[in-house]
C-alpha cells in the first residue's frame, strides 16, 4: 500500500566474508540492523544472473534458511550506479520495496527494506537513501 509518505526502512548492513573464494557469488554476514527487526537472514549471498529467468535481473539475492541457500528476490538496476531494487510480495502483488546499495568495491552491502510499502517511482526513494 502506498500512502505517498515514504516510511523509514529497516536498514541491514552486511560485510563480505569468504572474499574471493567464489567467482560469481559473494557471501555476506550481517553486522548491523537499524530501525526495526531483521527482515533477512544473518548470512546472504548475491550472485550474478545467468540468464535463466524471464524477468532478467542483474543479480539474485539469496538468504540462508537452515543449511540451504534460498532465492529471495532478483535485483534490478536503478538510474544510480551501485544501487539496485527488488520487490517482495505474494500472489503477484508487490508489497515490500527493497533497495540494495553496494559500497567499498562490493565489500559492504546496505539493504533498505521498506515493509508494506512499494512504489514504481524509485527517484523519490533513492533521494531518501542517498
Amino acid at each position: 500500500m502506498n500512502t505517498g509518505i515514504i516510511p523509514k526502512p529497516t536498514t541491514h548492513v552486511y560485510k563480505e566474508i569468504n572474499e574471493g573464494k567464489f567467482k560469481t557469488t559473494k557471501h555476506y554476514e550481517i553486522v548491523e540492523v537499524e530501525n526495526g527487526t531483521k527482515k533477512l537472514s544473518d548470512l546472504i549471498n548475491i550472485n550474478a544472473d545467468r540468464g535463466f529467468a524471464k524477468s532478467a535481473p542483474n543479480f539474485w539475492l539469496k538468504i540462508r534458511v537452515g543449511k540451504r541457500w534460498v532465492n529471495f528476490t532478483g535485483l534490478f538496476k536503478t538510474s544510480t550506479a551501485g544501487i539496485y531494487y527488488a520487490d517482495k510480495g505474494s500472489n503477484n502483488r508487490k508489497e515490500d520495496l527493497i533497495i540494495v546499495k553496494f559500497l567499498d568495491n562490493e565489500k559492504t552491502v546496505i539493504i533498505y527494506y521498506f515493509k508494506n510499502y512499494y512504489t514504481a517511482n524509485l527517484d523519490t526513494v533513492l533521494r531518501f537513501i542517498n
